[in-house]
């Protein structure tokens, strides 16, 4: 057992000597080495190489395997402290790039780069001792190849982006222009090269980007993103002139197939998005010239239809152009005129096949700029106007809905007012030749105011009627005079006979009313002699008569005799009712 332990203690005595040996070896091998590293530092110093004196000098520093000419390195050091810093300062910013290409912070990267930028002028520009120094330092650590290759990772990015938004054909995000624009022109060799490359590569883009919105029927998309594209270019103090060429081809090829198709609503709407675009940004564009043109075209062609009485091709022409320019009043005047033309379209329209009958109309009378008389198949009478303002109103009545067939309808001018129409409905009658009924039109109704079977009706100027052997009246069988007593037409008489008679008949109808022609011979008051058919006559009444020819009616009084050119001769006396001079 003493034995086993002896061995065991001398074996560890053993193993420490050994790892002794080596601790000893290692030591002595980091001295000579921090010997080596003082003497290649001081040698360098000598040769005035500072960089990699500074180099060597740090390595003697953080060796501490024996404390060697320590004050003096650290003086060296001191000395060389501005070379340190610039190591130091290009190692931060080379390892900062290189952590914003891995997080993909293309922001950052232009900060990074902006304040080396900012370091190296420092040292470019600077007449310090150590300005020398800093394009070897950079060199070294290879800060231009590394920074050179962080974004041209960008860029390969940003191209990748612009490729992919083509083949998807998704132009949400476009942002990738602009980045290619903020990565310094050094990367590009230089400004020339750097915007020749991109203001190629943009053109490109844009160039596809507009065929495929023309092509996928995105119009509206087109000339929002060529509006917003030239604005950003702008912005960016870039010329973009294909934009607004590409744009003008694509809209003109689309403008010109519409024509052709007749889609006038949608050439007027693109027409229109056209022009608010080249004036904003292509004033002087050909395609405002000829859009005008067409425009004005499509105009005259609506208001042809019109004049032509193709009125519905007309309110649908100048319709198709509302978008590109106000058509409204031009509808108007369009349904205006139709309406003038066929007033029966005031009326509301009738279910199924019926039609209106008797339909008369016209302008500009009764308060209204078109105005309507008509019946239904059910002789329901309708009046129907139509204001300055547009404002249609329809009134009816159903008074002849008993069953008597209408066979005529028309507006009477005579007993009609400048307000209120008269309208006179001739229908069936089982009694007469017809059933004669006349409606005046008051402003919120129609109202019967005659109604009366009889052989004919006559208007007289003065609003009064005659009606023909009227069935049921006190003038049956006569020709009875008919007048509006309050709100309705009714019998007051009958209406005197006039007969047309020569001078020599006068004596045979001493009890009829006569009307003849005559010749005044002289003038007189009260009673003057006239002549009439080689015959001398007698004229009595409260008229002052005068020389020439006259009409006169009046009823036989008597013989009378007079001296005639010395001469007495038996003569008729009329007594005169009625005097007109020719």
């Amino acid at each position: 057992m003493m034995t086993r332990r002896l061995f065991s203690l001398q074996s560890l005595l053993l193993a420490l000597c050994l790892i002794m040996l080596v601790l000893i070896g290692y030591k002595g091998i980091e001295i000579s080495a921090k010997i080596s590293s003082f003497k290649e530092a001081e040698r360098l110093y000598a040769e005035k190489d500072l960089v990699g004196a500074e180099t060597w000098y740090l390595k003697t520093r953080d060796n501490r395997s024996i404390l060697y000419h320590e004050d003096e390195i650290a003086a060296r050091l001191e000395e060389l402290a501005p070379i340190t810093k610039m190591k130091q300062q290009l190692d931060f910013y080379d390892s900062e790039g290189a952590e914003a290409v891995a997080e993909g912070q293309f922001d950052r990267l232009l900060e990074i780069y902006a304040e080396l930028s900012k370091f190296r002028n420092t040292y470019y520009t600077g007449d310090g001792p150590y300005s020398e120094y800093y394009r070897e330092i950079s060199q070294a650590i290879g800060v231009s190849e590394h920074f050179a290759a962080y974004f041209a990772q960008f860029k390969n990015q940003f191209y990748a982006e612009m490729n992919s938004n083509l083949t998807n054909q998704n132009y949400d995000d476009e942002s990738f222009k602009w980045k290619l624009l903020e990565i310094p022109e050094i990367f590009y060799g230089d400004h020339e090269k750097k915007m020749s490359e991109l203001m190629a590569a943009y053109e490109d883009y844009d160039l596809k980007k507009f065929d495929a919105l023309a092509a996928n029927g995105l119009y509206d998309r087109l000339l929002t993103d060529a509006e917003a594209i030239i604005s950003a270019y702008s912005n960016n103090d870039l010329k973009a002139p294909w934009v607004a060429s590409k744009v003008e081809e694509l809209m003109e090829a689309l403008l010109r197939q519409e024509l052709e198709a007749d889609n006038y609503s949608g050439f007027a709407r693109h027409a229109k998005q056209y022009n608010s675009f080249a004036a904003k940004v292509n004033p002087k564009s050909s395609l405002v010239t000829y859009v005008e043109g067409q425009i004005a075209k499509l105009m005259k062609q609506a208001k042809s239809l019109s004049r032509d009485g193709a009125y519905q091709e007309a309110i649908d022409l100048y319709t198709s152009l509302n978008p590109y320019q106000d058509t409204a009043e031009a509808v108007s005047q369009v349904r205006l005129a139709w309406m003038a033309a066929e007033p029966v379209l005031l009326l509301p329209q009738l279910e199924g096949d019926k039609q209106y009958t008797h339909v008369t109309g016209g302008t500009k009378s009764y308060n209204a700029q078109i105005y309507v008389a008509a019946a239904d198949g059910d002789n329901r009478v309708y009046f129907g106007k139509m204001n300055d303002q547009g404002n249609i109103q329809v009134l009816t009545n159903t008074d002849l809905i008993s069953g008597n067939s209408i066979q005529s309808l028309s507006i009477d001018p005579v007993l009609s007012t400048r307000q209120n129409p008269v309208i006179q409905v001739t229908a069936e009658s089982l009694n007469r030749n017809a059933l004669y009924a006349l409606f005046e039109v008051s402003e919120n109704s129609i109202e019967l105011i005659l109604w009366v079977e009889a052989d004919g009706l006559e208007t007289n100027p003065d609003g009064s009627l005659l009606v023909d052997n009227p069935y049921g009246s006190a003038g049956e069988g006569q020709v009875s005079i008919y007048e509006r007593i309050d709100a309705y037409y009714q019998f007051t008489g009958v209406k005197k006979f006039i007969r047309d008679v020569t001078a020599d008949q006068v004596a045979q109808y001493p009890n009829d009313t006569i009307r003849l022609l005559c010749t005044v011979t002289q003038p007189g008051f009260l009673e003057t002699l006239a002549y009439a058919d080689d015959t001398d006559i007698v004229l009595k009444g409260n008229f002052d008569f005068s020389e020439g020819d006259a009409v006169i009616t009046g009823t036989f009084l008597q013989y009378t005799d007079i001296i005639v050119q010395g001469e007495w001769i038996t003569v008729p006396v009329i007594q005169v009712e009625t005097y007109e001079p020719k």
